[in-house]
């Protein structure tokens, strides 16, 4: 077993997923620099132990000094054990192996290529929506759209955007120009204001750029591409971003003008009697025609967001509702507010601040989903440039009047048709290297990761980009352990790891094999444990019918032979031309054995019919085997495994013994002290 990639899988989920974390961000000053263990020549403090605990996906509490001071030792030995192992395997030159040099070198490329995009990309751009997502807005927008297929025609939409875009700059107003140039026939209608409130990573990213770089009751100065159309944006109002608990009672309208009246009626009545003192639980549960508020006081078991919506199931109110909520103080109840659902009375019960941690990991999913390949290629493109990369443009010209832009490289053929006094020439440069044609025709044709480009513009220069990929990898991560002291870190712990597992398997799981001699004393020692299943030799008549069970039971009671009637009456698939024959079965783990042994049945004997499965069965015992001892070779199965690990925890144990003897080890008892003092302060 490979256990160096064990733990590089392990760790690269950990640095994938961790490299933002912050649960390391409580002060722990005062005791960071305390030295705790000193391992050989090491000296270890308790911010490599702390750093070290993070990592544990199991830990008791939130930080080490919090755990009981036995734990705590623990934690403290199994670091020891961890370090002493790394220590011996650097004794014993392995660092020094070209084998595991390679290995580190290759493993490096994949860690350091997740820690770059996490660390430069992601990480940057979530906690600017993490910092945007504190507030939300309510907007206006103007829109004009354009043909998309079978060719892009922007000049109509860019011509009316420009002109809403001069008229609003002379003086109209955002609100007329958005009534006479909005494509969108509803926004048209509501002067561009758009029914929802907006937060960071709800609208297309173009736009809220614009948006929060936009004072309230401004119009943004530029208009916005995107490509779905033109876009001018108003910023109405910026509020901070809160959750409110509400409850509601709703007075459903049911489509008919009569109702209007008698559900505003009801309506007033209801808040009448909660003025004057009923409880708005109460006139919920007895009014509210929302059926599943209603049972518990009208109220939203969720928080609400109003530019996210709630919680959990993420549904969005009504806007005119979401609003009274918001204008609402906590234990307010509003007027009568209609919607299109009806007449609502609203109570706002609490409220709460964004819990970062929880928006967090919203956030990344969202980021995950919408923008990470986007940036991930602008990142790239922008390490591109500053290896001076370039393309041939004019023998890239030349090559797409040649090539049929409409297939794909699959076809190997598909390059038959340049002439070969193109081969020669250069088709792209990067870093002062350049690249000849016929060695990007062979690369598109044996790379099996270069397979299926289209043979148009795009397709190639994406083919061009994706040959240089490690290259430009390697030169984005090139300085990353002096950036960042946290992947030089996670880098070394990865490295002692590799080194550790090594020496590991040659000390203690390359000695693990089955000995059968230890095997024989393990037995010895242990065989009262290992006892054989009651065993039952069957036969069975299984039929559908519970009265058909029963006569063929009292013809077998008779004297009529049990087998001749299995081979022409039982019902089970297969086993006709069996008469019924199932052969030894376990009374612990088979599901007839166990009918057999819960009626304590030990000899020969035809048994009444019995329910199973959608059926009825006769069961014949043909001989019963009851339980013994096993005998050495039957309890192998029983007692390999453990024997094994008891020999390999014996094998560890020894090896940790010998490695204290080689390197001293010693914990600090004073600083442990004032680390454990820190948990009661």
């Amino acid at each position: 077993m490979n256990y160096s990639k064990i733990f590089f899988v392990f760790l690269l989920i950990f640095v994938v997923n961790s490299v933002s974390n912050n649960a390391f961000s409580q002060d722990l000053t005062n005791i960071n620099q305390l030295i705790l263990l000193n391992v050989g020549d090491e000296k270890i403090t308790y911010e490599q132990l702390e750093k070290a605990y993070q990592k544990n996906i199991t830990k008791q509490q939130k930080h080490l000094y919090m755990l009981p001071e036995d734990s705590l030792m623990d934690f403290i030995n199994l670091y020891a054990n961890f370090r002493l192992k790394v220590l011996e395997a650097k004794r014993m030159g392995l660092d020094k192996d070209s084998s595991i040099i390679e290995e580190s070198k290759q493993n490096r490329k994949i860690l350091s290529e997740s820690y770059l995009f996490d660390k430069k990309v992601s990480e940057v751009e979530i906690n600017k929506m993490l910092e945007r997502r504190k507030y939300e807005f309510r907007i206006g927008i103007i829109f004009t759209t354009f043909n998309q297929a079978p060719v892009r025609d922007t000049a109509l939409a860019y011509e009316k955007i420009n002109k809403a875009m001069k008229e609003i700059q002379e003086g109209a107003s955002f609100e007329d120009a958005a009534v006479k140039y909005n494509d969108d026939e509803n926004l048209g209608k509501k002067s561009g204001k758009v029914d929802q409130w907006i937060t960071s990573g709800k609208i297309y990213r173009e736009i809220e750029e614009a948006i929060y770089s936009t004072e309230p009751n401004n119009v943004h100065p530029k208009v916005i591409l995107t490509p779905f159309g033109y876009f001018i944006v108003k910023v109405y109002e910026k509020q901070p971003r809160n959750f409110v608990l509400g409850a509601h009672i709703l007075y459903k309208l049911d489509g008919q003008t009569d109702s209007i009246h008698l559900a505003e009626n009801v309506a007033k009545k209801g808040l009448q009697a909660i003025k004057n003192g009923t409880p708005f639980e109460e006139v919920a549960k007895q009014e509210s025609s929302d059926n599943v508020t209603a049972e518990n006081g009208g109220l939203f078991k969720e928080y609400f967001s109003r530019s996210t919506g709630f919680e959990k199931s993420k549904g969005m109110l009504d806007i005119k509702f979401a609003d009274a909520l918001f204008n609402l103080k906590d234990g307010e109840v509003s007027d009568i507010i209609p919607t299109d659902f009806g007449y609502h009375i609203i109570k706002r019960i609490a409220t709460r601040p964004l819990y970062e941690a929880e928006e967090k990991e919203e956030i990344k999913k969202i980021y995950k989903k919408q923008y990470f390949e986007s940036d991930k290629a602008k990142f790239f493109d922008n390490e591109l440039a500053k290896l001076n990369f370039s393309i041939n443009t004019k023998l890239m010209g030349q090559l797409l009047s040649i090539l049929d832009t409409n297939a794909s490289n699959i076809n190997k053929s598909w390059s038959d048709s340049i002439p070969n006094n193109f081969l020669d020439k250069d088709i792209f440069s990067m870093d002062k290297k350049n690249y000849k044609l016929k060695t990007f025709i062979d690369l598109m044709n044996t790379q099996s990761n270069l397979r299926g480009f289209a043979i148009n513009e795009e397709g190639i220069i994406r083919a061009i980009k994706k040959i240089l990929e490690p290259d430009v990898i390697a030169f984005a991560t090139k300085n990353l352990e002096n950036e960042f002291p946290d992947f030089k870190q996670t880098l070394n712990e990865f490295n002692d790891g590799v080194l550790l597992f090594k020496a590991e398997t040659m000390e203690v799981w390359n000695k693990v094999k089955f000995d059968s001699l230890r095997a024989k004393k393990y037995y010895e020692k242990n065989k009262t444990k290992y006892i054989t299943d009651p065993t039952y030799d069957i036969s069975e008549i299984y039929v559908l019918s519970d009265s058909l069970a029963q006569e063929i039971y009292k013809g077998v009671l008779k004297g009529e032979n049990f087998d001749t009637l299995a081979s022409k009456l039982t019902q089970r698939s297969g086993f006709r031309e069996k008469s019924g024959y199932m052969g030894k079965v376990s009374g612990n783990t088979n599901k007839f054995g166990k009918i057999l042994k819960e009626k304590q049945i030990t000899s020969s004997i035809i048994v009444s019919p019995q329910q199973i499965e959608n059926g009825f069965t006769i069961i014949k015992v043909n001989s019963y085997e009851a339980p013994r001892q096993k005998t050495f070779e039957e309890a192998i199965p029983d007692f390999a495994s453990k024997m094994q690990e008891e020999y390999q925890k014996e094998l560890s144990g020894n090896w940790i013994s010998k490695l204290r003897t080689i390197f001293n080890v010693k914990v600090d008892k004073n600083n442990l002290k004032k680390v454990m003092e820190k948990n009661k302060n």
